[in-house]
């Protein structure tokens, strides 16, 4: 899990990175900082900071070892990333083409990538970025087919840009991934988003989709209108939730009325789920 750095944190850095001489001062402390500490405040700094050049330079820095060793140096034998983990947060809270560029070079530097844990904070910064460009969706389709399908899915539904939900669809109707895997995709990476009416357009898409196979299909209405969360995560803490369907906009629940009528009209919808269908129906707003 990723633990987010203080929001006064990123504001105070924010606001010293804007000072031209203050920033360069940070940019030059990553040759020569050794405390732990003040090199991580000094790269949250640049990374913060919007300032092309800069976030170029801290991106050289994170593709090297030395650089990487003195920001998150080997405890009794034992590595961490807890300072690369506040920066990569720090570019989250500040996503621009540089941090979108600083993400793509690293997850093709073979030094970073070794780095545990590394690529879960670096995929979180590259998703703020929005809209994704096509260089991002490839990290994210080479990056699904690896360890981090379940990271991905969530990552790219809440970007919500065109690319980022093409991908989504891709994964959804990959046979190659388990069809466990793609149903719980679904409710994991749906259900926080679900109604935002980019999100739910290409649910219906992929509803009526023969290229999804039908346990998948049926996954992505249940999400939508069938919320089993003790059945799809258990007791587990910080599971999924589903936003009130009273925050969703009126192009949305529109959007929801016409794919439920929709599949109340596809003869292969089990009976459970068109009886939520008709029950949620009943309750948007």
């Amino acid at each position: 899990m990723i633990v987010g750095a203080p929001h006064w944190t990123f504001a105070l850095a924010t606001c010293l990175a804007l000072q031209p001489m203050f920033l360069s001062k940070q940019v030059a402390s990553l040759d020569t900082q050794r405390d732990p500490a003040r090199l991580e405040t000094a790269a949250v700094v640049v990374a913060s900071s919007g300032n092309a050049e800069a976030i170029h330079k801290l991106a050289t820095y994170l593709g090297t070892r030395s650089f990487l060793r003195r920001l998150d140096p080997d405890n009794k034998g034992q590595s961490n990333s807890d300072h690369v983990v506040k920066v990569f947060l720090a570019l989250a809270e500040h996503p621009n083409e540089a941090t979108e560029a600083l993400c793509i070079g690293l997850a093709h530097n073979p030094v970073f990538v070794s780095l545990p844990g590394g690529l879960n904070p670096l995929l979180n910064a590259l998703a703020a970025v929005r809209p994704m460009a096509n260089g991002a969706a490839d990290i994210f389709r080479e990056t699904s087919h690896t360890d981090y399908l379940s990271v991905n899915g969530p990552l790219l539904a809440r970007n919500a840009s065109p690319v980022a939900l093409k991908v989504l669809e891709e994964l959804f109707s990959d046979e190659s991934l388990e069809l466990e895997q793609r149903v719980d995709l679904a409710h994991r990476s749906l259900l926080p988003v679900r109604t935002n009416p980019a999100v739910i357009a290409i649910c219906a898409r992929m509803s009526v989709s023969h290229v999804i196979s039908i346990g998948v299909r049926t996954a992505i209405a249940e999400t939508l209108f069938d919320y089993q969360p003790r059945q799809w995560f258990g007791v587990a803490m910080n599971q999924p939730v589903p936003p009130s369907w009273r925050s969703a906009p009126e192009p949305s629940l529109n959007a929801l009325r016409t794919l439920g009528r929709t599949l109340l009209s596809q003869p292969d919808v089990p009976m459970s789920l068109r009886d939520a269908i008709v029950k949620t129906l009943d309750q948007l707003p």
